[in-house]
């Protein structure tokens, strides 16, 4: 795309020098909209009178006379106090660059590129800022012609590596593309015998036929789940605050985006879902169907922020907003790939997204999160019974009630017994005293006279009560407490058979607007909150999209959709965040996806495609990419096929020291990244290769807890039933306060409030936990045990077996040999020590040791 690079070199601009001419919009403009707006200018405070927004007041001044002498630095007042160091506060002072430059500056004649408007009112946006190349419309850009075989993709590489005077690297062997294959698509490792029978295929498409059994399996939605929910910020517990409540339902969240991914649902319905799910479907929400359920819990992505208004705090108004603005930064870095979080306060200090627009996309959500009319997480639950459901539960439970309604009589039947026995204690010229105060008793205790009193408590045995409780005390003396035992028994059995044919009620932690109930109260306003202050409001404001996006009309929506029982916001927001002429969510999206498959983005700043952000390193091929995505239904599958098949992704990950002379961090791509496995995907793949991993689907999270090492791990302090703890690590417990200490120590990310891209690490803790955890000398046992059951019966077919199941080949010859005398002295070592009760086979202790070796190996921990 022809515009592309003349934009990019708007903010690549060369260090102040007297041969560049210097801009205020270009160069100046920004310095101070960082450092200075926010006290000169912004929502209009004026300290000292002085507003530095336009180069004209600055030559205005304020308080102390003219800021700026065009032409004379020296009799400039700004560049004084800047250089002295007076102004901005110390936590903004400038660079000796950025002050060089302002110098420079005033001293070419402070020029500017056009004429400045006379006063500013509103959002004031730049042409400079308009042109940042992620506010422009994304168009299909023209293929570069390809000098050798490959696709689109290549082309685009092909041609940034020939300005560089580079060469691609050649393929990787097909052992590595199937290793490297599987676990980007299903986060798996391949079999043995997987691997083999793609080394042999010879069929000229037998790498496309592999992509496509990947692609179908039911894997591979738990593998590109667990990318979404890094960035949605997905937890199962609320966060926020120390008690970090448990949310019991957010799993059937987690359940529909690997449905949605494994169905190859289209982007667009996925995010329109998301964002907007409950307003597609009949609302108040009764008798749904299956696939209106799904719309209903996918606006779980609306319900992902730390959210601790169920529990008690401080300042409860302040956590109640807080759910709101960590809501808005979710959305704002998943979606639109920009940093809107930091525009709830003040303009933002260096993108064109001004205070106003964070309370726009704020506006879109508060309907449903009126923090003025609250309601806490469990009041939100939706129930899924239908109608139907509901009526035939009220019914058993009637039913229910009707068989307990028979133990009040019974116990009055024989209260009436016991008094009639407890009478005959009494002499009989008392007896009809005693009767009427002890039945005046029974019927009512304030009825009671002085001498009644006062003979009930001379003789409390008088005192019959028709409860449970007392009665049997009473049976017991007349040996009949066992018929009352057994009679209630009974009858609590009966009323539990009736409600036992209750329909279980499941809920929804889903995110719906009151509105939608019948709730005829106003809809909430928006205010912007001066200063982000709750206590401050500001104006209303209507809900809407960046101004950026449309400076001259800016974007909004209507307050109440009439046609729709819910207000329509967010509805409205989804389609048009969909429509395909946004410039922002297809690149933010696709960039994504090429970062999981090639280990860093075109933009390495996945959630950040402002100023502060990387600058896409291929921007034709981002908004190739984009467009092709758009253009083919937004299929991800699509798209996986477009990447894996590139010859680019298919090269070797083998250095070479040319190339990295010019391009050390490969952000050209000439050779392909090696990467470590993930937290997760490195668990997942130490369970499969020990043949331990549960397979299972769906459904409530694995437990977790604290074990006698004080470290968290995965499943319970007693048994497991069916080997609940080794099922995928996507289904495991994420809660925020307490997470499992294997995946923490590899970087899997806490959910403050959601994660953009992982950090990949290299610290102590996880050497020393490959080696010495309880999950890894345990798993080490249990591959040990699969090897033997193999029948590997020496020490050669053991390493032969235990290489085969840990990378999917054959050893070579020398590891053969290192491993087998590795294994040998083991044996021999163990075999020396003498056997206590209990002992682990020496033999088998050793081949576990050796299996430990390799769970532990840069080969098993990466992928080439």
């Amino acid at each position: 795309m022809k515009f592309t690079f003349s934009i990019l070199c708007l903010f690549i601009a060369p260090v102040a020098s007297a041969a560049v001419e210097l801009s205020f919009e270009k160069d100046i403009r920004p310095i101070l909209k960082a450092h200075c707006f926010h006290c000169h200018g912004e929502d209009g405070h004026m300290k000292g009178d002085l507003d530095v927004r336009l180069k004209h007041f600055l030559e205005k001044g304020g308080e102390s006379g003219p800021s700026i002498v065009p032409g004379k630095p020296h009799e400039s007042l700004l560049l004084e106090v800047v250089k002295n160091g007076e102004m901005p506060k110390a936590d903004k002072k400038l660079s000796a660059g950025e002050i060089a430059k302002i110098e420079q500056w005033i001293a070419q004649g402070a020029k500017t590129v056009r004429p400045e408007p006379e006063q500013i009112t509103g959002p004031y946006i730049t042409e400079e800022e308009r042109a940042w190349w992620a506010y422009q419309p994304i168009r299909r850009s023209a293929v570069p012609a390809l000098k050798s075989t490959g696709n689109a993709v290549d082309a685009f590489i092909q041609a940034r590596l020939t300005e560089l005077k580079l060469q691609p690297s050649s393929q990787a062997d097909r052992a590595t593309l199937i290793r490297r294959a599987a676990f980007d698509l299903t986060g798996l490792p391949p079999t043995a015998a997987q691997v083999q029978a793609f080394i042999k295929d010879t069929r000229p498409d037998a790498y496309e036929r592999l992509i496509d059994d990947l692609l179908q399996s039911p894997q591979y939605g738990e593998r590109w789940g667990r990318h979404w929910l890094d960035v949605v910020g997905y937890a199962d517990s609320e966060g926020y605050n120390d008690i970090d409540t448990p949310r019991d339902t957010a799993w059937r969240y987690r359940d529909y985006v690997i449905r949605a991914f494994n169905a190859d649902k289209p982007f667009d319905a996925f995010i329109q879902e998301q964002l907007a799910g409950d307003e597609m479907i009949p609302m108040p929400p009764q008798n749904l169907t299956p696939e209106q359920q799904d719309k209903l819990i996918a606006t779980g992505f609306l319900r992902m922020a730390p959210d601790g208004t169920g529990s008690r705090n401080d300042d409860a108004a302040l956590a109640k907003n807080s759910v709101l603005t960590e809501t808005v930064k979710i959305v704002s870095s998943s979606l639109l790939g920009m940093t809107v979080g930091c525009a709830e306060c003040h303009d933002h200090r260096y993108d064109p997204i001004p205070q106003v627009d964070f309370y726009k996309l704020r506006a879109l959500f508060e309907p449903g999160m009126d923090w003025q009319k609250w309601r806490d997480p469990k009041q939100r639950e939706i129930s899924l019974l239908t109608e139907h459901q509901k009526a035939f539960s009220k019914e058993l439970e009637a039913k229910a009630k009707e068989v307990e309604a028979e133990v009040q009589p019974r116990l009055v039947e024989l209260q009436a017994w016991v008094f009639e026995q407890e009478l005959k204690k009494i002499p009989e010229d008392k007896r009809e005293f005693a009767k009427t105060a002890g039945l005046a008793w029974q019927k009512d205790q304030k009825s009671l006279s002085e001498d009644q009193k006062k003979y009930l408590g001379d003789h409390p045995f008088l005192k019959v009560a028709a409860n449970a409780g007392p009665l049997n005390l009473f049976l017991a003396n007349y040996d009949r407490e066992k018929e009352l035992a057994d009679f209630l028994a009974d009858n609590t059995a009966r009323a539990k058979a009736i409600r036992d044919q209750k329909p279980v009620e499941e809920t929804v932690r889903a995110f719906v607007e009151p509105v939608a109930f019948g709730n005829k109260s106003a809809l909430p306003v928006t205010k912007l909150f001066l200063r982000g202050n709750y206590n401050s409001p500001g104006p209303e404001v209507n809900p809407g999209d960046l101004t950026i996006l449309r400076p001259e009309q800016p974007i909004e929506f209507p307050a109440k959709d009439r046609s729709l029982p819910t207000t329509g916001r967010r509805l409205a927001y989804a389609r048009h965040l969909t429509d395909g002429k946004h410039p922002l969510l297809a690149r933010v999206l696709v960039n994504r996806f090429w970062l999981h498959h090639f280990g860093r983005g075109l933009v390495n700043t996945p959630g950040d495609f402002g100023t502060q952000g990387e600058l896409p390193t291929h921007p034709e091929l981002l908004d190739w990419l984009a467009a092709e995505f758009m253009d083919n239904g937004w299929s991800l599958k699509h798209l996986h096929r477009v990447m894996m098949t590139s010859a680019t992704y298919r090269q070797s990950s083998a250095k070479r020291p040319e190339a990295e002379r010019v391009d050390v961090a490969n952000a050209r791509y000439w050779r392909m990244n090696v990467r470590r496995l993930e937290a997760e995907t490195l668990r997942d793949a130490i369970l499969a290769t020990t043949d331990r991993l549960n397979a299972a689907s769906f459904g409530a999270p694995v437990p977790i807890f604290e074990d006698a090492n004080a470290q968290v791990v995965v499943g319970m302090d007693k048994p497991t039933p069916g080997g609940l703890e080794f099922r995928r690590s996507v289904y495991v417990t994420q809660r925020r306060s307490t997470p499992v200490y294997q995946l923490a120590a590899f970087d899997a990310p806490q959910m403050e409030p959601n994660c953009e891209l992982r950090n990949v690490s290299t610290v102590a803790p996880q050497s020393l936990l490959m080696m010495n955890s309880a999950f890894l000398v345990e798993q080490s046992q249990f591959f040990a045990k699969r090897i033997l059951q193999q029948g590997a019966a020496d020490a050669r077919a053991q390493v032969t077996s235990a290489w085969r199941l840990a990378y999917g080949t054959e050893p070579a010859s020398a590891d053969l040999k290192d491993l087998e005398n590795y294994l040998t002295e083991q044996s021999a070592l163990l075999s020396s020590q003498p056997l206590k009760k209990g002992d682990v086979d020496p033999v088998e202790k050793a081949l576990a040791s050796l299996c430990q070796v390799l769970l532990g190996s840069n080969r098993f921990m990466y992928v080439d």
